[in-house]
């Protein structure tokens, strides 16, 4: 009985001491991970922040290209006639759009959803002044009527959505 008590006293200290070592271990290990967490979160934040800028940039680009006044110049040719340049309007805001899609992921949903919005108003704006020519009419007339739609629109969403890509980009850079 006296051996197992002596064993004991030297047993004892030593799981004692491998128990605190253990966990000292385990408090080191996590730490290193942490700061090694922090670093790598370090690194990339700056190539996030600057494909954000980007994102912010190149659909602020889409709905100025997008408004009226700067697409009908842009997409109408000499001498085309209205269906023509519905057509080329149409694909133009389809390609574009499709284009600047991926750029979802860096913007907020509601600003996604409101440049959704943007884009389906104004295609309906177009599609709407679109039955109001002839089909065999000149683009010009069909050019003025979608300018003079989109400034008779009492909420105009591509403003709206450049004003809050704007507030965005204020409140988080």
């Amino acid at each position: 009985m006296d051996n197992v008590f002596s064993q004991l006293g030297f047993v004892l200290p030593a799981v004692l001491v491998l128990l605190i070592a253990v966990y000292m271990l385990k408090k080191v290990l996590n730490h290193d991970h942490s700061r090694r967490v922090f670093e790598y979160k370090k690194s990339i934040s700056k190539e996030v922040i600057s494909l954000r800028m980007q994102a912010y940039e190149r659909l602020a680009l889409f709905l100025e290209r997008m408004k009226p006044v700067n697409l009908i110049p842009r997409v109408q040719q000499v001498n085309m006639k209205s269906m023509s340049l519905h057509a080329a309007l149409l694909q133009t805001i389809r390609s574009e759009y499709d284009h600047n899609m991926s750029q979802q992921v860096y913007v907020s949903d509601e600003a996604w959803s409101l440049i959704n919005d943007a884009k389906n108003q104004l295609l309906g704006v177009i599609n709407e002044k679109v039955t109001s020519v002839s089909p065999h009419s000149d683009a010009t007339d069909l050019g003025k009527l979608i300018i003079q739609g989109a400034l008779e629109e009492n909420k105009w969403m591509i403003d709206e959505a450049l004003s809050l890509l704007k507030k965005e980009l204020r409140d988080n850079y």
